[in-house]
Parts: C-alpha cells; sequence; structure tokens
C-alpha cells in the first residue's frame, strides 16, 4: 500500500511516519513538503492513499479535487480549523474522514486499516464473474450512504457481524473464499461486513448462509450472526442498508449464532429510558434490605423478556444506566467507594454502554450488584450466620455462573476448599454440589414458567454452558425433560 503525506510541519510528518511503520507492513510512505511537489509528483505516479493537511488550502483547492476524481485516488484530510469550510471541501471532494488536531494515534490507525480493507475489496469487486457482468452490478460504497440510487436488479444484503472486531479479517477472508450463488460485493466496515448479492431463489439463497454459518462454527470458536434483509423494488439501495442497521439491532436481544432474515420494515417498542419514581423507591428498599434475589427477578424480568418489535438498544442501555446509578447512591450512603469497588463499577458501566448483546450486560450487572451487597452484609453480620447458611446464600447469588463452584464459594469464606465441602454436606445433609444443582434447575423452572425464552437461553442463564447437559440435569432431578415440563404447565 502505497501513501502519500502532505503535514503540516516536519514534525507530524515524522510523528506519522512512526505510527505508520510501526502498526502496518507493506506500507511504503512518500512525504511531500508542499502542494505543488505532491502534484508534480502525481504525474509520475499514483498513491493508494493521501493523507493531507488541509488548513493550507487556498486557490489549490479547486485543482486538487480535479487531481483527486481524475485518478479517483481516495485521500484522508487533517485540520486544526472545525468550521463549515473544512467539512465542505472534504464533502465536495470526495474524501474518507477529516481528522481534526489534536487526532489520537488509534484514530488514524483505526480509519488507515479500514481503508486497507476498502482497497483490497476493490481489487475484485465479484466473486466467479467476469467484467461484463460485475458492471451490470457496479455498486460501491456512496450507493450505501450517500446517493438514492435504486438496484437494476432485485438485490439482498447480508450482514456479518461479531462481537470481537478483530475477528472480522477472518469473516472476510472467509466470505471471499466461499462460492455464492449469483453476482455479489462485498463491503468491509467498521464493526461488520456487509455483502450485497443479487438475489436469486429463496431457497437456495438461505440454505447457502446456513451452510456458511455452520461451515464457520465447524472451523472458528467465534461467534458469528448473520442478517438477511431483502431489498423492495421501491427503495434505493441507501435506503436498504439503512433498514439492515435496523434489523442488526435484533443481535441484542438474540444473541449470536443465529440467521435473521426479515422483509417486512421493522418497528420500535416504546420505551421509557429513566426509572420512575415508584421503581426508584422499589430499589432503594431492595438495595436496603439487600434482598438479592428480588434484584435478580426484577432486572431478569426488565431485560430479559422482551418480545418484538423491540426497542431501540440504546434506549435499554440508557435505562440500564438508571439503575446503575440507584447502586451508586447505595455505594455513597454506605461508605463502599474503595478503589477496587469504583473500578469494578465503572467496568459495570462500560459493559452497559458497550456490551453487544443484553444478557451479556445483565450477568455483569448481578455479579457486581451482588459482590457489593454481600460485602456490605458481611460488615454489618459477620460472624452471625452459620457456615452453611453463608453457602446458601452464595450459592443463591452466585447459581447463574457457569463458572462459579465450590473452589469459588470457599475463596469467597476464605475457607479450605476440602473443610467447605465436608462441613457443608455434614451440616445440611446434602452435597454442595447437589445444592447447586438444586437451585440451579428451581429457576429453571421459574423461567420455564414465567417466561418465553428459549431452552438454550434458559440454561444459560441458570448456569449451564451447554444445553445438553443442562438437559440431563433437568430430567435427573424432575424426571422429565425442560421441554416436556414447560408443554404440560
Amino acid at each position: 500500500m502505497e501513501i502519500h503525506l502532505v503535514a503540516k510541519d516536519e514534525l507530524e510528518a515524522q510523528g506519522i511516519r512512526w505510527m505508520l511503520e510501526s502498526h502496518f507492513t507493506g506500507v511504503r510512505l512518500i512525504l511531500w513538503d508542499t502542494m505543488e511537489e505532491f502534484e508534480n509528483g502525481m504525474q509520475k505516479q499514483r498513491p493508494d492513499l493521501v493523507i493531507l493537511d488541509m488548513d493550507g488550502w487556498k486557490h489549490e483547492s479547486e485543482k486538487f479535487g480535479e487531481l483527486m476524481q481524475q485518478h479517483s485516488i481516495r485521500w484522508l484530510g487533517i485540520s486544526s480549523e472545525r468550521i463549515f469550510q473544512t467539512a465542505y471541501r472534504a464533502l465536495r471532494f470526495r474524501a474518507e474522514d477529516v481528522l481534526f488536531r489534536p487526532f489520537s494515534p488509534a484514530d488514524l490507525i483505526k480509519r488507515i486499516q479500514q481503508l486497507r480493507y476498502q482497497l483490497r475489496n476493490d481489487q475484485r469487486y465479484f466473486t466467479n464473474n467476469t467484467t461484463e457482468e460485475a458492471d451490470s452490478f457496479a455498486i460501491d460504497y456512496p450507493d450505501l450512504f450517500l446517493t438514492e440510487r435504486k438496484p437494476v436488479n432485485p438485490i439482498t444484503m447480508v450482514a456479518f457481524l461479531t462481537p470481537h472486531s478483530e475477528t472480522l479479517p477472518l469473516v472476510y477472508s472467509a466470505l471471499q473464499r466461499y462460492s455464492f450463488t449469483g453476482k455479489n460485493r462485498i463491503f468491509v466496515l467498521s464493526n461488520f461486513i456487509l455483502c450485497v448479492q443479487e438475489t436469486q431463489e429463496a431457497d437456495v439463497f438461505q440454505e447457502e448462509y446456513h451452510a456458511f454459518l455452520a461451515r464457520w462454527k465447524e472451523l472458528m470458536d467465534e461467534p458469528l450472526a448473520i442478517v438477511i434483509k431483502a431489498a423492495s423494488s421501491e427503495d434505493s439501495l441507501k435506503r436498504t442498508y439503512q433498514q439492515t442497521r435496523q434489523l442488526m439491532r435484533r443481535i441484542f436481544f438474540e444473541g449470536y449464532d443465529i440467521i435473521l432474515a426479515e422483509n417486512e420494515q421493522m418497528s420500535s417498542q416504546e420505551m421509557d429510558p429513566f426509572l420512575t419514581p415508584l421503581e426508584q423507591r422499589q430499589w432503594i428498599e431492595m438495595l436496603e434490605k439487600r434482598d438479592t434475589k428480588a434484584i435478580r427477578d426484577w432486572v431478569e424480568r426488565e431485560f430479559l423478556t422482551f418480545q418484538q418489535p423491540y426497542p431501540d438498544p440504546e434506549i435499554v442501555r440508557i435505562r440500564l444506566t438508571s439503575v446503575l446509578a440507584q447502586i451508586r447512591r447505595h455505594m455513597k450512603s454506605y461508605n463502599l467507594q474503595s478503589a477496587s469497588w469504583e473500578a469494578m463499577y465503572h467496568e459495570v458501566f462500560q459493559q452497559i454502554v458497550h456490551k453487544p448483546v443484553i444478557y451479556q450486560i445483565v450477568q455483569e450487572l448481578l455479579v457486581f450488584t451482588t459482590r457489593l451487597l454481600l460485602q456490605d452484609h458481611e460488615q454489618l453480620q459477620e460472624g452471625s450466620r452459620t457456615l452453611v447458611e453463608k453457602a446458601r446464600e452464595l450459592i443463591e447469588s452466585n447459581y447463574w455462573d457457569a463458572q462459579w463452584n465450590l473452589a469459588a464459594c470457599a475463596d469467597t469464606l476464605r475457607i479450605n476448599k476440602s473443610t467447605l465441602s465436608r462441613r457443608f454436606a455434614a451440616e445440611s445433609g446434602r452435597p454442595f454440589r447437589d445444592t447447586l444443582h438444586q437451585v440451579r434447575i428451581r429457576e429453571a423452572k421459574r423461567l420455564l414458567q414465567e417466561t418465553d425464552l428459549s431452552l438454550e437461553e434458559v440454561a444459560r442463564l441458570t448456569g449451564y454452558s451447554h444445553q445438553t447437559y443442562f438437559n440431563a440435569k433437568f430430567k435427573q432431578l424432575e424426571a422429565c425433560t425442560p421441554s416436556a415440563y414447560r408443554s404440560g404447565l
């Protein structure tokens, strides 16, 4: 990849050089001192990308814009002036982006990484198609964001999402190698990959993506969701892309390793993003009583029982932060503001803002709240309960965590694992592990009765990583399978 740079001064040029050379391989950077030198150099070579200081533009802007358009060169602007004229020039001459000083190295690296993916796409617009066929299916990035162009033939947009951005190059590589039927174009975006495909027979089309997901799961232990949106004959490519983005919101509620398809326009459920005064009082009471079970029930009922049409995920995140604010108030009231608690609090806040799936956020919130209230309770009533009572309380608070076990309980109680196992069995008359499974299956029965969650979700929320194991334990304790239990209600 060849990058030409016209920087503000030599210091900025050397800084950008260091950033690029330390983060990328296969990048050749050429520095130009002035716009005139750059324009003369352009007569001899064509770069893949130009990074340009926009603050020095005067009468050269028209000439520069014509030069970029003539050679179809991608460029990235740098400016110290957050004014309309800067944004106007960037839009007029089709800049990929503008970074305003002071910008972070991470922002520059991220933009160039994205452009690098796009350049690789441009080298092969289509899979298994001739040039003549490609011209009839020439869709480019501006069609998704700027123009109102309608496709000539019926098309379908397919988004591939993974919770880990570092997995996107692997998804892109797998798509490039996979032989889909018909003409298609792959677009690499910041947090997902989009495939625009000429619509074939619906059954064949669906089967191909189911086969791709199955193949992906065979090769990679990474979550992947596929979102399919068929374009209406009345909609532009831009409008279909917006509808695809809207459909992608369902991942927040339904998770990964699924295929979502929707042909109708999506609608959103209205939701109050803030707690009502009554709900605030309810939270104050639950926290004061340290009623972890009531808190867990409230959170699960509020955030794990959504049905279509789903609310906007961002509204749900705001409502979760409203809950966190009540917990924060409790921390201040009881002076639970040590450095470790503060760090955990801010980590939960970051999870609410960034975690891609709702049940992951709920788990993090419940873990934090339970630990906080247990710590508070321990400070007030240390020594007033038996070992079995303390262990049972920990089981009730942590049963949903698949990683939580006898060893974790012993660590919390500051006791040897073997000692805890022996004393628990002797004093309660039942082994620790059996008690843990009883609590998990009891809660699974409650979810099967009170919600429409899938069996896989019920298993996950009650501490079972694998549904097969969940089914076996449920049948062992209840003499029937979870599905039979639900259908018999």
